[in-house]
């Protein structure tokens, strides 16, 4: 009989615990975009940006930037509408072209549809 203790837990193994700020992982090149916040999310932007400086060695606005960076980066991993939106436009370039678009449009003018060239194309 096999002792308990001795078998090998299945699946992944435990993630460590983390020992600082989450925004710490990965660096980034940067881009500079000036963006208007909330004040609440300003003054917690604020809070999180001077814990980060404390908790390593980065000055205030490596900080701001690591936090900013880090949260968009989040976002948009997780948004999976925003994932879906961003493939669509792939997979209707990669689909077969239709003339369903030729089809829609309205007949060129001077079709006999244009009562005596009066009407404005729009």
């Amino acid at each position: 009989m096999e002792n308990g203790s001795s078998k090998r837990s299945v699946g992944r193994p435990k993630a460590r615990p983390p020992s600082g700020p989450l925004v710490l992982e990965g660096s980034r090149a940067r881009a500079k975009m000036e963006v208007e916040l909330g004040e609440e999310t300003a003054g917690e932007l604020k809070e999180y940006a001077r814990w980060v400086e404390l908790s390593s060695s980065l000055a205030t606005g490596d900080a701001v930037f690591t936090t900013v960076d880090y949260a968009l980066r989040e976002l948009f991993r997780r948004d999976r509408l925003w994932r879906a939106a961003k493939r669509a436009p792939a997979q209707q370039e990669s689909a077969p072209t239709t003339t369903t678009a030729a089809r829609s449009l309205p007949p060129p003018n001077g079709s006999g549809t244009n009562r005596g060239g009066s009407e404005r194309p729009v």
